[in-house]
Order: structure tokens, then C-alpha cells, then sequence
């Protein structure tokens, strides 16, 4: 029977998607997105993602003129315009060193913090009804179980302490570990948003999880490199396709080299 790993994409504007465009649209080859509203596992390829209410039932995009609407009913956001995302290069480079079949979940809304993915909460909530659907789809075919993070942004915004978010991000951890038997937690790690020692907090907090727990995973820093210059920048703070596809590009094939014992690729550009 073949296995399929799965990958929860998780996180908030930059893992929901808002790059300004969509760059290419090529199905990844043997890769796949599971999609709650239908119950179905599709063939992965931007645009990816789902908008649901809170309800768990169809929600409808995001738009500047609905905006305020949509963050209230929205738990989880599809990419804003259709736009490109990084899961599509990241999945294309951990099918490319593995040679294994992957499921992606995206599981992101923007402008949240940490403390809105906590257990308990209605995003948390949201995350595991997608993928409990998935794994159940899926049945005895789920390989191996991953989780892929992309956030702090909204954390910088409201200084959010090293300890404190160190402390949510484990509980998290955990208990995607205890609902899905997680086998690693693995950190994008988040670019700078405010430009001053907030952004450090959650940058220090990211770091020595990786270093002090091993459900935890660095698999890349090239975020810091690509504020370089506007090449990679859609808005403040956001990456434009180029960079989503960087990012995937870089976290998709290193997260394959740990499965594979292999050495990671670097972070350059």
C-alpha cells in the first residue's frame, strides 16, 4: 500500500499567501492538498488553501473593502487573490530528494499570533477538524507526520516575550503531537516585521527551541536575507512569489535531507 506523507502548513499572512501574484500553476508531481470543504485530496498546485468560517462551513476571500468582515468569520483564509504560496516548491523539493507521495494541509490565517493557535482555540480547533478529515480520508495510507510553522509577525507587533512564546509554541507542538502523532515540528524562521529587539524576542525563542527540544526542526533562516531589498518583497513584511518560492524552495528540500540523513542546502539566494 503506498503511504503518503503528510505536511501541516501552519502559520499567518506569509504561510497563507500574500505575494501579489501567482507565478506558475504546474501540478507538483506526486504531490497532493487535502480540501476539508470537499473531502478531497486533489492534485497540489497554486493556488492552494480553503477560506472557512468559523462554523467550519464555505467562507468567501479576502478583499480590502471586506476585510474586517472577513477576519471575524474567517479561521482559516485561503491565499489572498489566488496568489502563490510556498507550499507547491516546497512539497516539489521534498518529493524531489525523498521519492516519497505527500498530502499538504494548509492550515493559515493572517495577522495571528501564537496565542490564537493554542489548544483550545477555534483555530487550533479548526486545524486539527482539517486534518482529523484528512488522516481519516487517508486512513492506513499516512506515512510520516509533519508540521511546517510560519509565524511571529503579529507576536513582534505585541511584544510578545521569548519565554512566553517559546512556552505556546510547545504546547502547540505537543498537542499536534498527541492528536497526530507529529514526528516533527519544523520552524520557517520568521523575518523581521517591526525592525527592533520585539522581532529579536521571537527570533531568540525560535532558535533555542530548536536547540533545546527535539520535536523542534530549523529548516531554514533565509528569511533574513531576503528584506535585502524589494526583489523579494510584495509589502512590508510580506514576500512576493519569488520569495514564497525561495522559502519553499530551500525548507521543502532540507525538511527531505532529514528525512533522507542527508546534509541541508544553505540559505543563500
Amino acid at each position: 500500500m503506498e503511504k503518503y506523507d503528510v505536511i501541516m502548513f501552519l502559520g499567518q499572512s506569509n504561510m497563507q499567501g500574500q505575494s501579489g501574484c501567482v507565478s506558475e500553476t504546474e501540478v507538483v508531481e506526486n504531490a497532493f492538498e487535502y480540501k476539508f470543504l470537499t473531502d478531497k485530496i486533489v492534485p497540489l498546485a497554486n493556488p492552494v488553501g480553503e477560506d472557512i468560517k468559523y462554523n467550519l462551513s464555505a467562507g468567501y476571500p479576502y478583499t480590502d473593502e471586506n476585510q474586517d468582515e472577513w477576519r471575524k468569520d474567517i479561521v482559516l483564509g485561503s491565499p489572498l487573490d489566488g496568489c502563490t504560496t510556498l507550499l507547491p516548491e516546497f512539497c516539489r523539493n521534498y518529493v524531489g530528494v525523498t521519492g516519497r507521495c505527500v498530502v499538504a494541509i494548509h492550515a493559515a490565517k493572517g495577522a495571528t499570533t501564537v496565542a490564537q493557535w493554542l489548544p483550545g482555540t477555534e483555530g487550533y480547533k479548526a486545524v486539527k477538524a482539517k486534518a482529523s478529515a484528512c488522516f481519516k480520508l487517508l486512513g492506513e495510507r499516512v506515512g510520516k507526520v509533519y508540521a511546517v510553522w510560519l509565524q511571529g509577525e503579529s507576536d513582534a507587533i505585541e511584544a510578545t516575550t521569548s519565554d512566553v512564546y517559546s512556552e505556546r509554541l510547545t504546547l502547540i507542538k505537543n498537542q499536534l503531537k498527541e492528536d497526530f502523532g507529529l514526528e516533527k515540528f519544523c520552524i520557517i524562521k520568521v523575518g523581521k516585521f517591526v525592525f527592533d529587539e520585539r522581532d529579536e524576542k521571537i527570533f531568540d525563542a525560535q532558535e533555542k527551541l530548536c536547540t533545546t527540544d527535539d520535536d523542534f526542526i530549523m529548516l531554514t533562516r533565509i528569511t533574513e536575507k531576503l528584506f535585502g531589498g524589494d526583489k523579494y518583497i510584495y509589502v512590508w513584511g510580506h514576500y512576493n512569489a519569488l520569495g514564497q518560492e525561495i522559502i519553499g524552495r530551500i525548507a521543502g528540500h532540507n525538511l527531505g535531507a532529514y528525512v533522507e540523513g542527508l546534509p541541508f542546502a544553505p540559505d543563500s539566494l
